[in-house]
């Protein structure tokens, strides 16, 4: 997986942490599909290590064309394992359940 962090300096509130809905996360994770592997061309365009590298160019092409004053401006990539909470509840086991959790394979699909 690769997590992406815009603002190094903020952690999650506790009422973050728990609203599927909130949008003040500093950080984003993506990973790979469920259904990557499905053909060829389709696991070539979810290949994560791709995506990572081409994220690290743009963002890297972005910081140039657009320095923050008074920031060390670049990329800094660090490869080490993704902490991803994990918590127990009723909204969690309602919704792993019913099978509404985010990524979920259904069938052939998932989304």
């Amino acid at each position: 997986g690769v997590r992406v962090f815009w603002d190094r300096l903020k952690e999650p509130s506790f009422s973050s942490r728990w609203n599927p809905f909130a949008n003040d996360f500093p950080f984003i994770t993506f990973t790979h599909h469920p259904v990557r592997n499905i053909d060829d061309t389709f696991a070539a365009l979810c290949d994560i290590q791709t995506f990572s590298e081409k994220l690290k160019e743009i963002a890297q092409r972005a910081h140039n064309k657009n320095p923050v004053p008074g920031k060390a401006n670049g990329v800094l990539v660090l490869q080490q394992p993704i902490h991803i909470e994990t918590y127990v509840g009723a909204m969690s086991f309602l919704g792993n359940q019913n099978k509404l959790g985010y990524c979920m394979a259904r069938g052939n699909l998932g989304f």
